[in-house]
């Protein structure tokens, strides 16, 4: 029976009345449904029997019917939506190819927005959001101990010993330590980041090795044999990518057989490329000496809240009974997420960049927004005939959404190219301060972004002047014809527009302009030294060539008379920490041969070349010579902030004071008599107070010779020209000894990178939007005087004097960049808390960075309105009255 054929009724066959093309597709679905229970095993016979039984009955056929003519119908709308819609982009593209400086400047406005935004997007996106490459990483968690100012100290390791084997709350916990030295045993010596830690740090992390295995238990023994493992980045570029058996480095005066090398996404501490493990045997039973950074896995079902006070009883029981000095000793514990220990110093400066890349993606699209509204007036007719010849308003919306789509996507396109320039170029003068930095990129998340942002700006800047447009009234848009004397009617609307432009760009010129005064306050603060004609060389000595500190001491004489005798060279001296560069040990130091009398201080081994070389000025007594020899008297010289806490209103020469423990001499008692007092220098960063610091003679002290030393040259003329010389004394003294040579002005670059990061792309968002501001003003008031041409022919031919003319124009226009103004001011005050954290030496309320900015951008807008304001007044007054 044919299945279109329904079931015999009293007598006759009933068929489905159906046109051809539905015969043919329900035929097409039997013939399917035969040849499925043929694959089946069916016979073809009984196939067909069942698929005509299937399809044989009139209310199957029936429905069949309808779902296919319903899919017609469908399928037929789609196609008409499918060739209107794409009838809209054709002519879309033909209405932007005849205004192609409209066109160019919009995509380019929108380019420039969406770019700004998706490039600080994907450091966001990287940096802050991406999650850290570990196995379960939000229970990864950083600890310190609290001192007693509630700020964070590093860990004890006594204390440490007993958070590993007393805590509840971790189910791994290891310390770990790094030293920036000289590293043997490949093609070349290198100075690399190494990590000391302690057993449990692979736990922590739960990594596989890409190669060799991790450390293993019996590593950290007290007895162990000496192993490393290195990053496959360590391995690929100094070692060569050598296979691992007969690899051995020597570290700190030991030989290291490598074991194992860790992926390239590891990471941690930041910049480690070596692990060595430890012992957690250490025989120091010290509370006071603060030495080691903690990391730890939190354990099943526990928050770090309740880790963290499960800790901070732990110590405070530790330390309740030690006889050191309370001073020195844990008050609490202080904990974080790796995470935000790893990003939280970028992250303000990070938001506070995005934020303003959003507020530079606003101006353009309120630029646009005013423009095609402005642009709109023109197209008043046009639009007018279309509706009278019968297209629906919805319809006008929809072709002028679809303009400003393709706007969009252009603009999207632009953004994003321009991003992943401006990425590599983030990547190059980033900072090193900001984590992961180089693993940013514009990836699939910062392309959804991109096109999210596209959409959202077709919303903004589209919608509201379709409407309006789509709005007008026909009968006076066909009256008006193309004299556009309708501009009254948008006016508070460009005004609100406009205003808003400004007020946005005075918030960023005024953002970057308090940057601008506190990195000029940072660079102009007295850091106690002068660094322009200092070349610093930075090194640390092989331990199992030199074996004792005298020995390095004697090394680091040598270096420094040999290079004194040098072409170019004025001076030279050892210092062991260079100004500037965030490295000082502090720490108890006992006072006048009392160990019950003691002072807080910065520890620095010295010659008395280095003083001389920086320009630390000396105040009293002397600085060191060489009377001050391994075998006289320990002298020492003071800072003056120094000689002023501790000895105030006496005469700090002649007093003493000793290294406290951070030397080998505390415990034998002895002290050094103060020769000297010399001038504050910051030796952390130019916007921290100077340290009380105390000065050693690094020839009579070198115990921390051992791991580093560093040497200043002042040069006779261009500091850099020293480098080759440096290089070749360097070399012929010792040839593993790996060159760290840089100028100090160099350094102090690195120093202030972050606040300069920050400064130039912040200075470069408010360049943006006072270019974008003051091309709205000038594309509005432009619009404004086209659309009022007859007005101002007319008053010129009864008389009217061009400037009056002019003024009129000006006034309209200023009177909106004032109002702008005065709500950009209000927006400034808000907002300052969010800047003040950035800002050195400047308040948010700076009065010189308020009037500048709205010096500068009252001066762009008079600009922006004086030139079309002055084309209005050189038209003939008898041609555009010809019109009528």
């Amino acid at each position: 029976m044919n299945p279109l054929e329904g079931p015999r009724e009293e007598g006759r066959i009933f068929r489905v009345d159906v046109d051809e093309d539905v015969q043919r597709e329900l035929q097409t679905h039997l013939d399917m449904r035969v040849e499925e229970l043929v694959a089946q095993g069916w016979g073809r016979a009984e196939a067909e029997a069942e698929a005509g039984r299937l399809f044989g009955d009139r209310e199957s056929v029936a429905r069949e019917c309808r779902a296919i003519t319903q899919a017609q119908v469908r399928a037929e709308r789609r196609s008409g939506m499918m060739e209107a819609l794409w009838q809209d982009v054709r002519y879309g593209l033909r209405t932007l190819w005849k205004a192609p400086e409209f066109a160019v400047v919009a995509v380019l406005t929108l380019g420039l927005g969406i770019g700004a935004n998706t490039a600080i997007f994907s450091v966001v996106d990287g940096v802050l959001l991406e999650p850290l490459p570990y196995d379960d990483p939000g229970s990864i968690v950083w600890l310190r101990e609290q001192n007693t100012r509630g700020g964070a100290m590093r860990v004890a390791f006594a204390n440490f010993r007993d958070w590993h084997r007393k805590n509840t709350g971790f189910q791994a916990l290891a310390a770990y330590n790094s030293l920036s030295t000289t590293i043997l045993g490949g093609p070349e010596p290198v100075t690399r980041t190494v990590s000391f830690m302690t057993e449990d740090f692979w736990r922590v992390f739960r990594l596989a090795p890409s190669q060799g295995r991790l450390t293993l238990e019996s590593d950290h023994g007290e007895d162990r044999p000496p192993v490393a493992v290195v990053s496959e980045r360590f391995w690929r570029n100094e070692l060569g990518g050598a296979p691992l058996e007969g690899l051995v480095l020597e570290v700190l005066g030991d030989r290291h057989p490598v074991v194992g090398v860790v992926g390239a996404d590891f990471d941690f501490p930041t910049g480690a490329q070596v692990w060595i493990p430890v012992s957690e045997e250490d025989p120091s039973t010290s509370r006071s000496s603060h030495n080691w950074d903690v990391v730890g896995r939190l354990g099943a079902g526990v928050t770090l809240a309740q880790a963290t006070s499960q800790m901070e009883s732990l110590t405070l029981r530790l330390v309740a009974d030690s006889p050191e000095d309370p001073d020195y000793l844990a008050t609490g514990v202080v904990t974080a997420t790796l995470r935000e220990r790893m990003v939280g110093g970028s992250r303000r400066a990070l938001l506070l960049l995005l934020g303003a890349a959003g507020l530079v993606l606003v101006v353009a699209c309120t630029n646009l927004a005013s423009t095609l509204l402005a642009r709109g007036t023109v197209r008043n007719r046009e639009l007018a005939i279309r509706a009278s010849l019968g297209a629906h308003r919805r319809r006008i919306i929809r072709q002028l959404l679809t303009e400003n789509v393709l706007v969009a996507g252009g603009g999207a396109l632009v953004g994003v190219g321009m991003a992943a320039l401006v990425v590599q170029g983030l990547k190059a003068l980033g900072p090193a301060s900001i984590p992961r930095l180089d693993q940013v990129s514009v990836d699939g998340s910062v392309l959804v972004f991109a096109a999210v942002v596209a959409i959202l700006t077709v919303l903004t800047f589209g919608l509201l002047p379709a409407r309006r447009l789509a709005r007008s009234d026909v009968g006076d848009a066909l009256r008006e014809g193309d004299r556009g004397n309708a501009v009254g009617q948008r006016a508070h609307v460009w005004r609100i527009l406009v205003g808003g432009e400004v007020a946005l760009a005075l918030l960023l010129l005024t953002g970057s302009g308090l940057l601008l005064r506190s990195f000029h306050e940072l660079l102009n603060q007295d850091a106690g030294f002068h660094p322009g004609d200092v070349t610093t060389i930075s090194m640390a000595l092989s331990q199992l060539r030199y074996e004792t500190p005298e020995d390095h001491a004697e090394w680091y004489r040598r270096f420094i008379e040999e290079t004194e005798a040098g072409p170019g060279v004025a001076r030279a001296g050892f210092i062991s920490a260079i100004p500037a560069q965030g490295a000082l040990p502090s720490g108890r130091l006992e006072l006048d041969g009392d160990p019950e009398k003691f002072g807080d201080g910065g520890y620095v081994l010295a010659s008395g070349g280095a003083f001389e070389a920086l320009d630390i000025p000396l105040i009293r007594g002397r600085v060191f010579d060489d009377r001050d020899g391994p075998g006289t008297m320990h002298v020492a010289v003071v800072s003056q902030s120094f000689a002023d806490t501790y000895w105030p209103g006496e005469d700090p020469i002649g007093k003493s004071v000793s290294g406290g423990g951070m030397d080998g001499y505390w415990d034998q008692g002895i002290f050094s008599q103060v020769v000297g007092v010399v001038g504050d220098v910051r030796f952390r960063t130019l916007d921290q107070a100077p340290v009380p610091t105390v000065y050693f003679s690094y020839r009579q002290r070198p115990f921390r010779l051992r791991w580093s030393g560093r040497v200043v040259v002042e040069a006779e003329g261009d500091p850099a020209a020293l480098t080759p010389f440096l290089r070749s004394t360097l070399r012929r003294l010792d040839p593993d000894v790996p060159p760290r040579i840089a100028t100090m002005d160099s350094r102090l670059g690195e120093a202030v990178a972050p606040q300069r990061f920050t400064l130039l792309l912040l200075g470069g968002f408010a360049l943006l939007a006072l270019l974008l501001a003051a091309a709205g003003i000038y594309g509005v008031v432009s619009y404004q005087v086209a659309q009022r041409t007859r007005e101002m022919g007319i008053r010129l031919a009864l008389g009217g004097r061009p400037t009056a003319v002019r003024a009129l124009v000006m006034k309209d226009s200023l009177g909106i960049v004032v109002l702008g103004l005065a709500a950009g001011l209000v927006a400034v005050f808000a907002a300052g808390s969010a800047i003040r954290a950035l800002l050195y030496g400047v308040e948010p309320g700076d009065p010189v960075s308020l009037g500048v900015s709205v010096l500068l951008l009252f001066v762009a807008a008079l600009t922006a309105s004086w030139i079309p304001a002055r084309r209005s007044t050189r038209v003939d007054p008898a041609i555009t009255m010809r019109g009528d």
